[in-house]
């Protein structure tokens, strides 16, 4: 597939100059748009994104370096190359463009030769940099089906940190849901209308986990394992967790099938709070980040033991949340690993403190 010509600006109050230069870059094969101004040169730079601007130092109204500036401190046009031409010599007026932000400059008059072989080359390092861009937009998108964007991000900015194996102690809370009586239920349905059951059903858990900066872990059939505080970590970690429980609770509510116009979807909640190990594991090849240890177990057995539209949280997540939940206190629980059990309560609601 052919790649789309460069469109380049070019900006400069004399016209004569803007005829020079289109003649110069539409006999290399350019696409050129100009203007004559400050202001439409920015206009410019938004509806038309021209991939390189050659942009004259002294206009009337609004100066090429304020024209820079302002194209720098746009967050879409960050790194746009921008070549100044100027016949100022003194090195005080290349400062100047230096400072705000422009990546090269040509003095007028301007040799033809040098004009397009310092517009190829910046030409070509902006296409390394979008190529790198899109690899970047294409990782953060792989990564966003497992993590919030936030989390993505910041995988994609240090990946050295976030995807080399092993792990780290720390302090997670940690998610554990299933629907309620859906196993005996799908054995009756048309394997694609439980397919799509449960993708509906997971939307909301997916949604309500990046809303809340949780780390989606894995799916177990209709179940799902989530943790806050990995590998990116929040005051608030214990509290997002609670919260996201009760938005999903209160958004199954919502869930209706036209086809089957009866089915309601309940889910039972285990949440637990406590250090373990969180990182990478597997191979070079093929690794999970995930986290490990007793408080995950817990976790699970807590989820286990929930009933329909229930959320049972222990009391070691109690404690960081108990200024913003309501919730009834349901006495020692028997947990596999505990020997004297796990204080349990049912998280009914939030409250602001």
């Amino acid at each position: 597939m052919k790649p789309p010509t460069p469109r380049i600006l070019a900006v400069d109050d004399n016209k004569q100059n803007l005829d020079l230069l289109r003649k110069a870059l539409t006999s290399a094969q350019y696409e050129v748009i100009t203007a004559t101004d400050g202001p439409t040169a920015l206009h410019l730079v938004e509806s038309d994104s021209p991939d390189l601007v050659l942009l004259d130092v002294m206009m009337p109204g609004m100066s090429g370096y304020e024209v820079c500036e302002r194209i720098r401190a746009n967050e879409a046009t960050r790194v746009l190359p921008v070549v100044m031409l100027t016949a100022l010599h003194d090195i005080s007026h290349r400062i100047r463009g230096i400072e705000a932000g422009a990546d090269d400059f040509l003095s007028k008059p301007y040799n033809r030769e040098e004009l397009l072989t310092r517009v190829k080359s910046l030409l070509r390092i902006k296409t390394l940099y979008d190529d790198i861009e899109t690899k970047n937009r294409l990782l953060r998108t792989l990564f966003g089906r497992y993590v919030s964007e936030e989390v993505a991000a910041e995988i994609v900015a240090d990946p050295g940190r976030h995807l080399k194996l092993g792990g780290d102690k720390r302090e997670v809370t940690v998610l554990f849901g299933d629907l309620r009586g859906f196993t005996p239920l799908a054995e009756r349905l048309d394997p694609q209308d439980a397919v799509d059951i449960l993708n509906v059903y997971l939307t909301r858990v997916i949604d309500a986990v990046f809303e809340f900066r949780g780390t989606l872990d894995k799916f177990r059939g209709d179940g799902f394992m989530a943790f806050f505080g990995a590998p990116m970590r929040h005051e608030d970690d214990p509290a997002n967790a609670v919260r996201c429980a009760l938005v999903m609770q209160e958004r199954l509510k919502s869930i209706s099938f036209t086809k089957f116009p009866d089915l309601r979807l309940h889910m039972g909640i285990g949440i637990n709070t406590g250090t373990v190990i969180a990182g990478n594991v597997g191979s070079e090849r093929r690794a999970d980040y995930t986290v490990i240890g007793n408080e995950v177990n817990v976790a699970q057995r807590f989820e286990s033991n929930a009933g329909p539209g229930q959320i049972l949280i222990t009391g070691s997540t109690y404690e960081r949340v108990k200024a913003f939940v309501e919730v009834r206190e349901l006495g020692l629980l028997r947990v596999m690993g505990k020997e004297s059990g796990v204080m349990a309560y049912d998280a009914l609601r939030w409250r602001e403190p």
